[in-house]
Parts: C-alpha cells; structure tokens; sequence
C-alpha cells in the first residue's frame, strides 16, 4: 500500500524523533549505571590496595579498610582447597565464590558476576594460593538502570504520541485548507469554463436560428453562416478536448507514468517543426539519452502546445531555439521563439486554468486559449517546474525542469 506524502512526512518525523530521544536517553542512561559501577569498582579496589599494602596482615587491612570506610562489601577467605569463610557480610546475598577462572581474572581488575544477586568482584591472592574475596552488590544498580530505561521507553512513547497528534492537526487543517483551494479552484474552473463554452454557443445558436427562418437567403451569406458555425464547433471541440485535458491532470491517478527517453521526445517533434517550417531558423540542440519518469502523451501535448503556441503567434520568419540539457539532478528543457512575446505582468503571474495573457490570440488563431494552462499542469504532474521568461531572441522562452532519472 503506498502511503501518501503527508503519511511519509509523519512517519519519517516519529522515526527520526524517536532515534533522537532514544539515542541520547540511552547514552544518559548508560553513562549514569556506568559512573555507580566506577565508584563501586574505585571501593573494592581501594579495599584490595589495602591488604597488597599490609601483605603480613592482608584479612586485617582489608577488613579495617571496609570499617574504617563504611564500604557494603562482603569479605570472605577463599582457601586453595575450595573452602571458604566469610569475614565480614554485607547487603549482598553473596553464595559463595564463583568458578576459579573468575577469581583469578579479579585479581587485575573488578569483574561483574551475573545472577540473581548481581555484584561486583576483587579479589587479592596470597601467599600458598589462598584468595581474598571482595565483593559488592549491584542490584541496586541494575534496579536504577532498568527503571531508567523503562522512564525512557515511557517519555518516547509520549514524545512520538504528542508528535503523531500535532502531525495529525497539522496535516487535518492543510488538507482542509488544500480542500477549500480545491474547491474555490473548481467553482472558478466551472465558471471560467461555462463562459468560455457559452461564447461558440451563442454563435451557433444565433446562425442556427437565422438559418431555420430563411433570414439569409443570399448563398453567399448561408455559406459565411455554415463555415462561422462549422468553424465556432471546431473551437468548442478543441475547447472541450483541452478543459478535460486540465481536469484529467487535476486527478490523481490518470495515464501511466513510466521511464522514457525525453531527448528521443524532444528530437522527434523538433524535427517534425523544422521540416513543417522552412522559412524559419531553427536551432534544435538536443542531449543524448536523457531519461525521465513521464508520460509519452503527456509529454507529447506539452511540446507540441508551445510549438502551436509558435507557430500561430509568430511572424513565419521569427527564429526559434529548442534546446535540452542536464541541469544538475534536472532535464532542463527551453522552447522559444523571436516574436513578440507576452504582456510584462504575464512574466510575473501565476498560471492558472483557462488563464489567457492575450484575450485575442486564442480569438484570432482558433485556440482554446489554455495551451499555457495545460503545459503548466503537465509539469506540475511530472513533478516539474514550469515558468516564462523573456527570451534573448527576443519573445517568448518557455522553461521546463522535470526530474531526471
């Protein structure tokens, strides 16, 4: 199941918040158990150091030096034929040494002992093999560690619950928010829409009724009425193609998106226009093998749109320049022209459905008036970016961005 861009946001932010919470909560944590195993360790070592100083009476200095230090340790004589007496006792619930490997090992260095009574051990060796063991619970310590750790799963879980739900708020009130932009965008949609049909309609309508009640006898006034009709039906046909062409690219699923090879695209039709034009200068530089994640149709309808858009709305003279290249992690592709370009502010507005910079070019060439519209929507499909500039030829330069494979 893909999980949709909001969702993917949330869950990579709980993820991260959780690895943050929880990386620094754990090295808290273990630094802390550490620093009371240190301080036990420095105690049994302190008590050892006392009986290699006092090697005639080792049992006596370390025995003093737990007394004298208030140190809980257990004391105990380990004999070398496995006999063992306790001297002093302590919290722990000691049970006696452990295996041999062990006690020798804890001669250099305090050890921990696992179990159920958990501790640490030092031991010191004498004189004939015997063993003195020194040895300090750390249950406590592994008590604190376990309910610190418990208190750090607890803070995460409410950290990524508090997180989840101001996410969750968050995103409610953008997709409100994206839900009333969708809604004011369609009831403009429809608007716009309804005018734009009603024009050829009220056209026909009006030489359909002229015709019906014989007021145009002449021939040569039926055959300007019958080619104004066939003529405004042409329009509202490509006007209706074009309005569901935007509201296909307003959906959410629509054709199939797949790897192709833009630059094959891009040659193919720049070819196809300079054959159709020999009056004009063409430059066509196209980079080879530049692949994107699109569609052929899609594709296809933005290149040919700015190429009508050329060639109805410039002199056949005017040169034209089509050029693709990689730009970074972009396929960076321009179509412009030497004509006489848009209006200023068009240069700086939004484009938008059924936006028309010139209410007389779709009027005067027989467009639907929404080639700018459809081209920006394809690119916004292909998660592009879509924008005009004024060209160094002099017009128009229309600029695509789509991502590169």
């Amino acid at each position: 199941m893909k999980l949709s861009q909001s969702s993917r946001i949330g869950l990579v932010t709980i993820v991260f918040l959780t690895i943050f919470t929880v990386g620094i909560g754990s090295v808290t944590v273990r630094h802390s158990r550490d620093e009371e195993i240190k301080k036990v360790d420095s105690s049994l070592n302190f008590i050892a150091q006392s009986a290699l100083n006092n090697p005639d009476q080792t049992v006596g200095a370390s025995l003093y030096a737990i007394e004298q230090s208030t140190i809980d340790a257990t004391l105990a004589l380990l004999t070398d034929d496995g006999s063992e007496t306790i001297i002093n006792e302590s919290s722990l619930n000691y049970t006696g040494a452990p295996n041999l490997t062990l006690v020798k090992r804890a001669t250099f260095a305090p050890i921990a002992v696992k179990g159920e009574n958990p501790y640490r051990l030092r031991t010191v060796q004498l004189q004939g093999g015997d063993y003195i063991i020194i040895a300090r619970s750390t249950a406590d310590i592994s008590k604190t560690f376990a309910s610190n750790v418990r208190y750090l799963v607890l803070v995460t879980f409410l950290l990524d619950s508090i997180a989840g739900l101001l996410l969750l708020l968050y995103f409610r009130r953008e997709r409100r928010r994206s839900d009333l932009d969708s809604l004011t965008r369609m009831q403009e949609f429809l608007g716009d829409a309804s005018h734009e049909l009603r024009t050829p309609l009220t056209v026909i309508k009006g030489y359909v009724e002229m015709l019906s009640k014989d007021q145009l006898p002449q021939p040569d006034a039926k055959n300007r009425a019958f080619t104004r009709v066939h003529t405004e039906i042409n329009r509202m046909e490509s006007l209706i193609q074009d309005l569901l062409l935007l509201a296909e690219l307003g959906e959410s699923g629509t054709r199939e998106i797949e790897r192709m090879n833009l630059s094959d695209s891009v040659q193919a039709h720049g070819a196809d226009f300079v054959t159709l034009n020999p009056d004009r200068k063409i430059t066509l530089t196209v980079a080879p093998d530049i692949e994107i994640k699109g569609s052929h149709d899609y594709i296809s309808r933005f290149i040919q749109n700015a190429l009508n858009n050329i060639a109805r709305h410039t002199e056949k003279s005017a040169p034209v320049r089509i050029s693709l290249s990689s730009k970074g992690k972009s396929a960076h592709l321009i179509i412009e022209d030497g004509g006489p370009g848009l209006p200023e502010q068009a240069y700086r507005e939004n484009i938008r459905s059924l936006n028309r910079f010139d209410q007389s070019r779709s009027r005067d060439n027989g467009g639907s008036g929404l080639g700018m519209s459809i081209m920006s929507a394809v690119i916004e499909k292909l998660d592009g970016k879509f924008s005009l500039r004024k060209s160094e030829l002099g017009g128009l330069a229309i600029v695509a961005d789509l991502p590169q494979l």
